[in-house]
């Protein structure tokens, strides 16, 4: 195995829940959109492997199918069996179990055939290890017989605590580690931790945040400090995944009406979609437009929301609202990258970021949803910790205890009365009561 790995090979948090499935015979299958680092994962667990477990590389096998040699490789197999050879000839030892490593998988033209057949065949001795660049690619070329044989991970941009490992700055981003919405939902006194931070790291916090809100998390931009290199690397990905890969994948033939979508979906974050609404701006029948948002949305370029609610003739039940899933990505589509103090879409810039770091954990998806009612009272965010215990989440760019509760909070309090509430927003830390419910003003950083 001959393969050199990149310098700025830094950890990911997803990493040590990957690690734990190595041992399984199942197949794991890394997904996401391009260049959110599903190969540097790949050679992380392969120096996890080495350095770790001492696996010797000639049980390691890495193939690039980027590449056009290890392509021709792996398709032109037309009996499955001799994939042991190609292991043989790249001097694997075939007497112990063989970690193989596939890039790009979904370039094969059929990949559910190869996998299924070496696995049925030859667990537990081949353990392979997958990346695919699309859901959407991978449903079409992963048939049902794959079911019951592959453990999946999404692998996301950056969140904000990698975001800081990325910048160089571990020490933050361990003052961090202890702060999430878990955090301050179950700990009985959560102001104390917080209250024991210096000054001068909750500035410096702050102004990483700043940054990390025009910018986004992808990891390779976010390794560079030159604004206009990370704008143009960022309009480069913007142009190539989502203007040439998407639209291919999809076979969109009105590549006119495709980018009129995307654009109006820029400025609607945090809006309802409204899909008639967005047929008629874009100049696309409602079919289509609803075609591209499933497309969008299972190319990892955004997400919908959808609402909570309990009492179906008093609240919305079915219009999600829209979110993208980084914040540099969106910013490179509309070509803003003002400082946020500039920008008069502050406040959805900071709910995209919100949304974005409780949609960290793929696990916890089902958990988040936002509030409307018919009188149009609103809750930014609702989070379901179970079927009783709904805890609401407001986003405001700027608040003080001066200021009055917001008026969707209350009504939301009023109805569902529960123990705590949050208000996220740039400033510091608080606390209030309203009702028998405890509101926590939380600096968005410690979510």
């Amino acid at each position: 195995m001959n393969i050199i790995f990149p310098e700025n090979l830094l950890p990911r948090q997803i990493l040590s829940k990957i690690i734990l499935y190595l041992e399984q015979d199942n197949i794991i299958l890394l997904t996401g959109a391009r260049q959110t680092g599903k190969t540097s994962l790949l050679y992380l667990l392969i120096k996890y492997l080495l350095e770790e477990k001492n696996i010797a590389t000639s049980q390691i096998i890495y193939f690039d199918l980027e590449n056009i040699y290890d392509f021709n490789l792996l398709e032109n197999l037309k009996d499955f069996n001799k994939f042991w050879q190609v292991l043989n000839d790249k001097g694997i030892d075939l007497k112990k179990r063989v970690f193989v490593f596939i890039d790009e998988i979904q370039h094969l033209t059929n990949p559910s055939s190869f996998l299924k057949y070496l696995y049925d065949h030859y667990k537990p001795k081949l353990k392979f290890i997958i990346t695919g660049s699309s859901s959407l690619e991978i449903k079409k070329k992963f048939t049902d017989r794959l079911t019951g044989r592959i453990y999946r991970f999404i692998i996301k941009p950056l969140n904000f605590k990698e975001f800081l490992e990325f910048k160089n700055e571990g020490s933050l981003k361990e003052i961090l580690s202890k702060f999430n919405l878990k955090y301050w939902i179950s700990t009985l006194h959560p102001e104390d931790e917080i209250k024991r931070l210096k000054p001068s790291d909750k500035e410096r916090i702050s102004e990483l945040l700043m940054d990390y809100l025009i910018f986004g998390g992808y990891p390779a931009v976010s390794l560079k400090e030159n604004p206009l290199i990370r704008q143009k690397d960022l309009q480069e990905i913007y142009s190539l995944y989502i203007r040439r890969d998407i639209r291919d994948i999809g076979e969109i033939d009105d590549v006119s009406g495709y980018n009129n979508l995307v654009s109006l979906l820029c400025l609607q974050i945090g809006n309802l979609v409204k899909e008639q609404e967005l047929s008629i701006s874009s100049g696309l029948s409602r079919p289509t437009v609803k075609k591209y948002l499933f497309l969008l949305e299972n190319t990892y370029v955004l997400k919908l929301l959808p609402p909570f609610f309990t009492n179906k003739r008093t609240e919305i039940t079915k219009t999600p609202k829209v979110y993208f899933e980084d914040a540099g990505l969106r910013n490179a589509a509309i070509n803003n990258f003002n400082p946020l103090r500039q920008r008069q879409d502050s406040g959805t810039i900071l709910e995209s970021f919100v949304f974005n770091q409780l949609n960290a954990e793929n696990d916890f998806l089902d958990r988040i949803r936002f509030w409307r009612s018919q009188a149009k009272n609103e809750v930014d965010f609702v989070w379901q910790e179970n079927s009783k215990e709904v805890y609401p989440i407001e986003v405001k760019l700027n608040y003080s205890l001066k200021q009055p509760l917001p008026s969707g909070l209350k009504s939301f309090i009023n109805l569902y009365r529960p123990s705590k509430g949050f208000i996220i927003h740039i400033g510091e830390f608080n606390s209030l009561s309203f009702k028998r419910t405890k509101i926590y003003l939380i600096p968005a950083w410690a979510i």
